[in-house]
């Protein structure tokens, strides 16, 4: 199936976002984006399993061109538009089967919270990782819905994560040159035997470079995923 009718739907609202000067300076920005997505659309076809979201696509279109009035508030039209311009890039997505990235960048974003949760207590204590432990789970939450809100959410996790993964690193150049003295101390500090002080001499360094790794592979993914969010 063409992509006709989502043509003729932008088209009219570009035309309406013109003719409303209640937008002020975010006309030119919104038109701009809308034909951009315009062009994308035309070179796709609607394949049969996803006929329903491209339905859904221009009946909200159609809604939202009923909006522009002179007596409609103008802060909700400017965050309807801002809505249907992420659900059309969302919808481009799904048409070209860029779904997967969100599956992709959800797995990075887990290992890289449980990475965070782990090493984090060492350094900072519990409360860093309670403060994100709600920003963790609304962010996976929202990332299973498809939010913008849970994505952003989520994003949170990549700097704290490089943070914590770049302390643990630097840890860990230190013990590579004070490598006895570091397994005595954990020693003295646990109780335990040599073979398990020096595995926790060593591990959580090295969990660290993968926390540095995953939350910059994680950051990476999000900035490709990102346009399929709503």
């Amino acid at each position: 199936m063409s992509t006709k009718d989502i043509v003729i739907v932008i088209d009219s609202l570009q035309n309406r976002i013109q003719k409303y000067p209640q937008l002020g300076n975010k006309k030119d920005k919104f038109y701009n984006l809308l034909e951009n997505i315009k062009n994308e659309y035309k070179k796709l076809e609607v394949p049969d399993n996803l006929l329903e979201v491209y339905n859904s696509l221009v009946k909200k279109g159609k809604e939202l061109n009923n909006k522009f009035s002179a007596t409609a508030n103008a802060k909700e039209v400017k965050d309807q538009v801002e809505y249907y311009i992420r659900y059309l890039n969302a919808a481009l997505g799904d048409l070209r089967n860029e779904v997967g990235w969100v599956n992709v960048y959800q797995r990075w974003f887990l290992f890289t919270s449980i990475l965070f949760l782990v090493l984090s207590p060492q350094w900072f204590g519990f409360v860093l990782p309670a403060l994100f432990f709600v920003p963790i789970f609304l962010g996976s939450r929202g990332l299973k819905a498809r939010s913008v809100n849970g994505f952003y959410m989520s994003l949170s996790v990549a700097p704290i994560g490089f943070m914590t993964g770049t302390v643990w690193a630097k840890n860990g150049l230190y013990v590579m040159g004070n490598m006895a003295t570091a397994i005595a101390n954990n020693m003295a500090q646990t109780g335990r035997s040599q073979g398990f002080a020096t595995a926790l001499t060593i591990v959580p360094p090295i969990l660290g470079v993968i926390l540095v790794i995953s939350s910059i592979v994680m950051a990476y993914k999000g900035y490709k995923a990102k346009h399929l969010f709503v």
